[in-house]
């Protein structure tokens, strides 16, 4: 089954709010490195708070360890019961 799209445009609002940047700056598609668009420590922290992830949670460890949309929308899809919208 693939990403719901609800899970990626919420990542993809919130990270082009932050980093103000726009979908098209996204040059490799949603596989794009975010930190190449600016995305730092305290920006990571300001995404967390936007998508309700847990401050050292385990859930924002695996989120650390790929800083993409496309790999936020994988993680964050597997991290919900399969009943949330």
């Amino acid at each position: 089954m693939g990403v719901s799209e609800t899970t990626r445009d919420r990542i993809l609002a919130a990270v082009c709010e932050v980093l103000y940047i726009s979908e098209a700056e996204l040059f490799e598609g949603d596989s794009t490195d975010l930190r190449e668009l600016g995305l730092d420590s305290v920006r990571f922290v300001l995404l967390m708070k936007q998508l309700g992830v847990t401050r050292g949670s385990e859930l924002q460890k695996r989120l650390v360890s790929d800083l993409s949309v496309a790999g936020w929308a994988q993680i964050l899809e597997q991290g919900q019961p399969e009943s949330a919208t």
